[in-house]
């Protein structure tokens, strides 16, 4: 049961956005609640990994955070030192979520995610970071918020560099979603928002450009997506129209407690593995659920008003 839904407080995140498009429900269970307003403070992630593939690419997030903030301090990582700390994370959270692997197969995950960690190295748009070349940068966590519109926008970039009088943000895809592109140029652009109201970035969309380095099966492939007033209309307006909808939802959420009236999955995909799958109606198979669910829903309320004979 959730309460006091009407409470919402405006909230983008990619892990927000994607949750709420997948499965309604699950996102009331995950963010609708009071104390899920803000992500802040929240635990990485939002939820549980489902299996061992959402551990590694934690791992890696987690790792590059690490390197990151060591790089800023010129301090380098051996390929030793990375199979480390990536073998610690991974283990860490496989035994915390009870998420069983045979050995070998979890090496061989640690070893892929060493490989596409280190060839980072030699992407064009870090290299100069790598190699210690004078330059102005920042690194940043996507955790942290910035005020836009009256929401909280989530959507910081991971890197920010500043050379020939001009910042380039840098955003990571360690997974890079086969589904909606566009969607996805445009949950980037946001970051150009968050940039514009950080304290120390101009507000002036001619000093950013955008850099997006995507893991694509084996290798690193890095495009640059144009800044231009219209480009970030259409990215705005997309945070807002999803912000509505969670509104909207968490609204509808608040009428009805019991959440059996709320949209279920888009695809059964999104039930393997989910954390509210224990007591959800889909609980025993997604196609059954929608079903029932649409025969309950075509059913007249006793709850709704009739007309009399003496009513017009």
């Amino acid at each position: 049961m959730v309460n006091a839904m009407n409470t919402f407080r405006p909230h983008w995140s990619q892990t927000s956005a994607r949750l709420m498009n997948a499965c309604p429900r699950a996102w009331a269970l995950t963010y609708g609640q009071p104390s899920h307003h803000s992500i802040r403070g929240r635990r990485a992630g939002g939820r549980p990994p489902k299996n061992l593939d959402e551990v590694m690419l934690r791992a890696m997030r987690s790792a590059w955070a690490k390197k990151t903030s060591d790089l800023y301090e010129r301090k380098v990582w051996t390929k030793a030192y990375t199979t480390k700390v990536l073998t610690r994370l991974a283990n860490d959270a496989l035994a915390e979520h009870d998420i069983g692997v045979p050995m070998l197969l979890r090496r061989q995950n640690i070893e892929r995610a060493v490989q596409q960690l280190r060839l980072l190295d030699g992407v064009r748009a870090l290299r100069p970071l790598i190699e210690g070349e004078p330059r102005r940068w920042a690194f940043f966590e996507r955790r942290e918020p910035t005020q836009v519109g009256g929401m909280e926008l989530y959507a910081a970039p991971d890197l920010a560099v500043f050379h020939q009088n001009r910042w380039t943000l840098v955003r990571l895809q360690f997974r890079t979603p086969a589904r909606n592109p566009l969607g996805q140029q445009l949950e980037h652009l946001l970051a150009v928002h968050w940039a514009m109201n950080q304290p120390g970035f101009p507000d002036d969309i001619n000093a950013f450009r955008l850099n997006v380095v995507a893991w694509r099966g084996t290798r690193w492939r890095e495009h640059h997506l144009e800044v231009s007033s219209q480009s970030l209309k259409q990215a705005l307006a997309l945070a807002r129209h999803d912000v509505q909808e969670m509104t909207w939802l968490s609204r509808w959420a608040n009428a009805d407690p019991t959440l059996m009236s709320l949209p279920l999955a888009s695809h059964s995909s999104h039930c393997d593995g989910c954390q509210h799958r224990r007591g959800c109606p889909a609980e025993t198979g997604l196609a059954t659920a929608k079903r029932e669910q649409e025969n309950a829903q075509a059913k007249p309320s006793h709850r709704e008003p009739t007309k009399s004979a003496n009513t017009a």
